[in-house]
């Protein structure tokens, strides 16, 4: 049985407000991750308008609900896919942490945020991706999504999209 190609959003750290272009951009994601700081539950409810979201709870959500748990693990377009905020991660080395985080439910990609800085890279068989921040431009922030596009045979293709001053 093949799988068909699947489209995901990939965004973190919105604070509290979701950029207007997230709309256009995320058009035809069937779903929507949401690596924390939310920041207010609301976003969610609006990127909800797009596709099914999934998130996690970062430091400044308060403590994990049901809606955004601390981790969260899954199989999406038949990969199996790890998700965490990143503040408990070790900024030393966020992809050796992260992976040891997940080692146990063995996914092929982990998603965080926390860091503020769009990332792809890998450490051994797993892809780490970080979207960057979709907040209100701070700091040094340069703010960014991503869109994770899975193909039949679970080859994947994460193109990240720069949110704008």
């Amino acid at each position: 049985m093949t799988i068909p190609p699947v489209k995901i959003g990939l965004i973190s750290d919105t604070h509290g407000w979701l950029n207007p272009r997230v709309f256009h951009l995320f058009d035809g994601v069937q779903y929507i991750l949401h690596a924390g700081d939310v920041g207010d539950d609301r976003v969610l409810d609006d990127l909800e308008t797009i596709a099914p979201v999934t998130a996690v709870t970062g430091n400044v959500d308060g403590a994990p609900t049901a809606r955004r748990p601390l981790r969260w693990t899954g199989t999406i377009g038949g990969l199996s896919l790890a998700m965490t905020h990143g503040h408990l991660l070790d900024p030393a080395d966020y992809n050796a942490s992260a992976v040891e985080m997940f080692q146990s439910a063995n996914p092929r990609i982990i998603i965080h945020g926390h860091s503020h800085i769009a990332k792809h890279e890998t450490r051994g068989d797993v892809a780490i991706i970080n979207p960057g921040a979709a907040c209100r431009p701070r700091f040094r922030d340069l703010p960014s999504v991503a869109v994770l596009e899975i193909g039949p045979g679970g080859d994947f293709f994460c193109r990240f999209v720069k949110l704008g001053p």
